[in-house]
């Protein structure tokens, strides 16, 4: 399908017109007892392939890639999946154009509205998980306080990485002492960029943390990895929330790690993800470090805080040859998580630099 602007700002008329179908769409969605596994486009409106979240699921023994990629199918590929599966498309009659005419609205957009009803999984995704330290100890006032400063920083560096060229299509979902914080986009460049995010964070963190006379700037522990995970939509009322939430196994490591992490301390997960969508030649935690460094290189001379970017390093300590430090946790069902320890400093003109991460681990 050819590239289009999925940015691009729709009629009033084609906004009205998504809304009828999100109003077709929560009827069959049945309160989440069924999942849009497919569409495509057709005439006067689209088909879609609508199936028992119970039976979907046992398919997927057979067929472990229904939930990969978008829910998006051209004709073909939709009619073979229907009839893989023995089940009836159903027809949703609208107005609306889809395609990347001027006076259509970008198939894109449409499968954002459907993912609502729907279930995927994706191999490769960054993930970030913040912790404040020493949380459930902490005064009602002081917990608010905390949970506002983080997300404050978080919104910041959103703010600052879009102003920067580098853009992030942040998401997160909160622990109630921290956040899971991804990017919606994904492969490699997201997920760097995702991991950038991350040290801003922590840096924004720090300036404030040095400011702070009441105990309302949090103390926190982070972890990052790359692995896969499925996303879903909470029901809100009846009907899909507006913003959506991932499990799998990314997730759980992240959990498992984060009572190894020291206060102050930053981990970065064992993983290994192919250096290009689609290829086979991989890179691993090392590798990708070293790539994201790199990218850290061309903000230099950025503004931060009112002082420009005069130097930046990230990377894992320990060293190639004689192996990075290195972290393992055994969780109760007899699974291995592995972690490396990171720091990072940024320099700002002439100001004391700001040291992130755990320099000499525990």
């Amino acid at each position: 399908m050819p590239v289009v602007d999925i940015n691009k700002k729709i009629t009033q008329a084609a906004a009205d017109t998504l809304r009828q179908l999100d109003i077709h769409l929560n009827p069959i969605w049945q309160l989440g007892r069924n999942a849009v596994l497919a569409w495509t486009p057709a005439k006067n409106g689209l088909k879609a392939l609508v199936i028992p979240v119970r039976d979907l699921l046992y398919h997927l023994s057979v067929r472990p890639d229904l939930l990969h990629g978008s829910r998006y199918k051209d004709e073909a590929a939709f009619l073979e999946l229907c009839a893989g599966l023995a089940v009836e498309p159903i027809q949703i009659m609208f107005s609306l154009r889809i395609g990347p005419q001027e006076n259509a609205v970008p198939w894109q957009t449409v499968d954002g509205l459907i993912r609502r009803y729907s279930i995927s999984e994706t191999l490769y995704r960054g993930v970030i998980l913040f912790d404040i330290v020493g949380f459930s100890k902490l005064s009602s006032i002081q917990q608010i306080g905390q949970l506002n400063s983080l997300e404050y920083c978080i919104n910041m560096a959103h703010r600052r990485m879009r102003d920067w060229g580098m853009p992030v299509e942040l998401a997160r979902s909160t622990t109630g002492d921290g956040f899971y914080v991804w990017n919606r986009a994904i492969g490699p460049v997201a997920e760097i960029s995702l991991l950038i995010l991350m040290l801003m964070v922590l840096a924004e963190n720090e300036m404030d943390r040095s400011q702070d006379r009441h105990g309302l700037v949090p103390l926190l522990r982070s972890v990052f990895s790359v692995g896969r995970h499925y996303a879903y939509y909470q029901i809100e009322g009846l009907s899909p929330r507006g913003y959506d939430y991932i499990v799998g196994d990314v997730t759980i490591t992240l959990a498992r790690l984060m009572p190894k992490i020291a206060p102050g301390q930053i981990f970065i997960g064992a993983f290994e993800r192919p250096i290009r969508d689609g290829g086979t030649e991989m890179v691993s935690t090392a590798g990708f470090v070293a790539k994201a460094d790199k990218y850290l290189q061309k903000l230099i001379g950025r503004e931060f805080n009112g002082f420009p970017l005069s130097e930046l390093s990230l990377g894992l300590t320990g060293n190639r040859e004689q192996g990075y430090d290195r972290y393992r946790v055994d969780d109760k069902h007899g699974l291995e998580h592995v972690a490396y320890n990171a720091v990072a400093r940024l320099y700002r003109g002439g100001r004391i630099p700001l040291m992130l991460g755990l320099s000499s681990p525990t």
